[in-house]
């Protein structure tokens, strides 16, 4: 007579523990790959916005739009997210997934419109700065360090339209 093949309780517990080591270390990788990724589809709303402010731009003769950073969705000011996106639908492009503080909830977008761009004609913004590329330039950034991950990074959309990760950005365009 044949007996049967089973699992002693020794190997059963040592496989559970094994599977709990791997889990206690692949639980922080995850944590970062999750945090990563948010970081990507900051960026990636960035770009978003750009093309946004580029259609309206080519629509309003070459001028940037002129809005206002709210406190609060309940200001009645011309914003980001009801200019940039005038269906009157709320569009996740304006919140960031690493906005922890609630920003967008509160104000409507997780990121931060450079005012002092505000209804410059594109061409003569660039010619004013003493003929500085577009890159240098910022639009819009992060409202607030998001992401620890990128070590007190924010994400900043430039006026060409890239988008980088940057330490701080100044609107001092000297050399």
């Amino acid at each position: 007579m044949k007996s049967a093949v089973a699992f002693t309780l020794i190997e059963l517990l040592i496989a559970v523990a094994i599977l709990g080591v791997l889990a206690a270390l692949l639980t922080p990788v995850f944590g970062r790959v999750r945090a990563a990724a948010n970081s990507t589809a900051c960026l990636n709303n960035l770009r978003q916005i750009g093309m946004a402010v580029q259609v309206y731009v080519n629509e309003n003769n070459g001028r940037l739009p002129i809005l206002q950073n709210r406190t609060n969705t309940s200001q009645q000011v011309p914003a980001m997210d009801t200019v940039l996106w005038p269906t009157g639908t709320v569009s996740r492009v304006f919140r960031c997934p690493s906005d922890r503080q609630r920003l967008f909830e509160t104000t409507g977008t997780s990121y931060f419109w450079n005012f002092t761009v505000n209804g410059q004609d594109v061409t003569r913004l660039f010619s004013i700065v003493g003929g500085r590329e577009p890159a240098r330039i910022p639009l819009i950034s992060d409202k607030e360090g998001f992401h620890p991950e990128l070590k007190d990074k924010v994400n900043v959309l430039y006026v060409d339209g890239h988008v980088t990760k940057e330490l701080q950005f100044s609107t001092n365009l000297s050399p």
